[in-house]
């Protein structure tokens, strides 16, 4: 008996030290876990966390509509979260009609900087190390359940207007970078230079800039501005169209007006939203006065809808703060969204000041009908980095480019901070924000936008009201 509890006693000792010694071996292989999930290490790198994954079909109601979820879920953990009730205007033929106001979530999610300043660096054959790689503008969508990013690579140091001070190597002074992520936000390919040729001058920058990527009957096409000339020596900074499958470039030709190129200066034609209306690739031009392009084809565009007469548009900088940003995503029935930028300039010494803003518009009839306030980030994101063309600017800011509809509730915003580094930022509380909106639209049941100008006033008092800043035109 005595040799039975001895036996026992043994036994139970040994299941005790199995039981921590696997508690022990759970504890590791978590922590390892956590460090083999991390993204590649960077100043503001982002550590995805293991999340279980919505079905793509699942549904959201709001108030009297339903969200289809289109898009793979991003499991990624939040960075530098700010908290904070936005403030907006609803739109209709008279004007602002009404304040609407929603809590919302801004986090950091990934940065692609500076891993793809690093890897780009290793692409150009630069001995002298006098080219300095900048990546910004991130282009964002999701195809084939992979993340594709496409991002303008800007080497600072190619000032045409300083020819002392030109590197030894000397490249066009921008390129785009595409690469494909998965869900945690990992590279699944190695990064590359995508081969879009450019026209080369003397006079000014080249290279493409600012581009915009989006779907259109599942077939991927990215717009971007760049300097072209055209018959008679006219030149324009104007708006193309690349086709990614097929790596064809279309200038599209707008049938009825439009900017003019000219001989002298440099016309700007750019920052057109994309959106997809029954099938057809559409542009929408301007905001205020709105303006929008159908395509049926990539090389041919016309005006469908003009809240101006003009026939030969220009675009003064200081009346036209209200600025094209990111593609526009459909929401729910004849209602997107999409994310703006503001462009103002200080009195005090005529230095630029950013700003970015939710837009919704609503289709079939064409009118915009909601504008948030600045988006707000979390000051460590934006005064982190440094601001490059600090001569032109001395406020932090971010500048949207690519959008992501994640949820009737979450979208990605892929900006850039400062012209210095390209970051991913998830923002939340869009689905109560998009049902006051829509809701309180479809109550007043308005049929036209705001008359002319409206929008750039509202734009105009809103950012100097939260900046605290006086900007010209105020």
């Amino acid at each position: 008996m005595a040799a039975c509890k001895s036996v026992g006693k043994r036994w139970k000792s040994r299941i005790e030290l199995y039981v921590i010694l696997l508690a022990i071996l759970s504890l590791l292989t978590f922590l390892y876990s956590l460090d083999y999930l991390n993204t590649i290490s960077n100043s503001i790198s982002i550590r995805p966390l293991p999340n279980k994954q919505r079905s793509f079909s699942q549904k959201f109601r709001g108030s009297d509509y339903v969200f289809n979820a289109r898009n793979p879920k991003i499991l990624a953990e939040d960075k530098f979260v700010v908290h904070y009730t936005t403030g907006g205007g609803l739109f209709n033929s008279s004007g602002k009609i009404v304040d609407v106001h929603a809590n919302m979530t801004t986090s950091l999610v990934y940065s692609f900087s500076p891993m793809v300043e690093n890897k780009v660096a290793r692409m150009f054959p630069d001995p002298a190390k006098q080219n300095v790689f900048y990546a910004n503008s991130p282009a964002v969508t999701w195809y084939k359940n992979e993340l594709i990013a496409i991002l303008r690579i800007w080497l600072e140091e190619e000032r045409y207007d300083k020819p002392e001070k030109r590197p030894y190597n000397f490249f066009h002074d921008n390129y785009f970078y595409m690469q494909k992520f998965d869900q945690h936000l990992n590279p699944i390919t190695n990064g590359s230079i995508l081969g879009i040729p450019s026209p080369k001058s003397e006079s000014f920058g080249d290279g493409p800039i600012e581009p915009r990527i989006f779907k259109v009957n599942n077939k991927l096409l990215v717009t971007y501005n760049t300097a072209v000339h055209f018959p008679g020596q006219l030149v324009m900074d104007y708006t193309l169209i690349w086709d990614f499958a097929n790596s064809e470039i279309t200038v599209p030709n707008i049938t009825n007006g439009g900017v003019k190129p000219t001989r002298w200066g440099m016309p700007r034609d750019k920052h057109w939203a994309a959106f997809t209306l029954d099938g057809v690739l559409h542009f929408v031009h301007n905001l205020d006065p709105l303006r929008i392009l159908r395509c049926p084809t990539k090389a041919t565009c016309s005006f469908i809808y003009k809240g101006d007469s003009a026939q030969d548009i220009k675009f003064p900088d200081f009346k036209y703060h209200l600025r094209g940003g990111t593609p526009f995503e459909h929401y729910d029935g004849p209602y997107y969204m999409a994310v703006a930028h503001g462009t103002f300039f200080k009195q005090s010494n005529s230095r630029r000041k950013y700003s970015t803003h939710i837009v919704v518009l609503h289709v079939k009839p064409f009118r915009i009908v909601y504008i948030s306030d600045d988006i707000q980030v979390s000051p460590d994101i934006m005064e982190g980095v440094p601001i490059v063309r600090h001569q032109y600017i001395e406020d932090a800011f971010i500048f949207p480019v690519g959008l992501i509809i994640e949820d009737d509730d979450t979208f990605y915003l892929g900006v850039h901070v400062n012209d210095y580094s390209a970051v991913l930022l998830r923002i939340r509380g869009l689905r109560m924000l998009m049902r006051r909106v829509i809701d309180l639209d479809k109550s007043r049941r308005t049929v036209t936008g705001p008359p002319r100008g409206t929008l750039q006033q509202f734009l105009l008092d809103s950012v100097s009201r939260t900046s605290g800043i006086l900007l010209k035109g105020s």
